[in-house]
């Protein structure tokens, strides 16, 4: 199937691994040109450097903490001054803490919420108009299956995910009508260095909550992402697509 989408201009913010680089991999393989973010430069470069070789594609790599507005700014004009506009945004950013609700402090939920909730919502809203006035543009906003299924130990997650529940669900009515489909992936569990960190650590899984048994992988919820953001998604607006191997609760 024919994506749409060769030549345009994605941006993927949280761009360097995870969910978020094989979300940029896969795009280059689609043939769009991509500018891929993260806080740490060192390794971006390499994540753009690989992308290159494994694709061929061209991967422009804009180091910026997304935490900070005035970074988050000079991201969008670095990648409008080279690529000319943005077509596609995904906005893959963020890890909120866990803990105990008491033991939780009140820089702890900054934070979380800082990059989590307000950092996506603030590459969106610098993107916005460049997408409003060619009439045309996907925004993908990662969320997370906390969003509904809250649990104790995850609340920071849990608010951060059902705000941008509705951030996604409000931008698409302003940008629907504008050609500006907005949208959002809620990954369950996903096999990333974080979750492979975590696990050595003493965190247990339960994948008997989780119909197919197993975690998900990166490239399985790009695949959902990118099919959001191309032509074939031309009248998916305001859904939020769970991708999580049918998880029937909190595990």
């Amino acid at each position: 199937m024919d994506l749409g989408i060769t030549n345009k201009v994605a941006l993927v913010t949280g761009g360097s691994m995870g969910i978020g680089g094989a979300t940029a991999s896969l795009l280059a393989q689609e043939g769009a040109r991509v500018a891929i973010t993260a806080r740490r430069a060192s390794e971006l470069e390499k994540a753009a450097e690989r992308l290159r070789s494994e694709t061929g594609a061209e991967v422009l790599p804009v180091p910026a903490d997304c935490t900070k507005e005035a970074e988050v700014k000079a991201l969008v004009t670095r990648v409008v001054e080279h690529y000319g506009h943005i077509d596609i945004l995904v906005n893959s950013i963020g890890a909120a803490k866990a803990g105990s609700f008491l033991k939780l402090s009140e820089e702890d939920w900054q934070q979380s919420l800082a990059l989590k909730l307000m950092g996506q919502i603030r590459v969106a809203r610098e993107v916005y108009p460049h997408m409003e006035k060619q009439r045309w543009g996907r925004i993908v906003n990662v969320i997370g299956t906390h969003a509904v299924l809250a649990e104790a130990h995850a609340m920071p997650a849990g608010v951060a995910n059902a705000g941008l529940l509705n951030f996604t669900k409000a931008l698409a009515e302003l940008g629907g009508p504008n050609g500006v489909l907005v949208n959002g992936v809620s990954p369950g569990t996903v096999r990333t260095a974080r979750l492979e960190y975590l696990m050595s650590q003493g965190v247990e899984y339960d994948l008997d909550r989780i119909t197919l048994r197993r975690f998900a992988e990166a490239h399985e919820i790009a695949n959902a992402i990118v099919f959001l953001a191309s032509e074939r998604a031309s009248y998916i607006c305001g859904s939020v697509l769970t991708v999580d191997g049918g998880q029937l609760k909190t595990i």
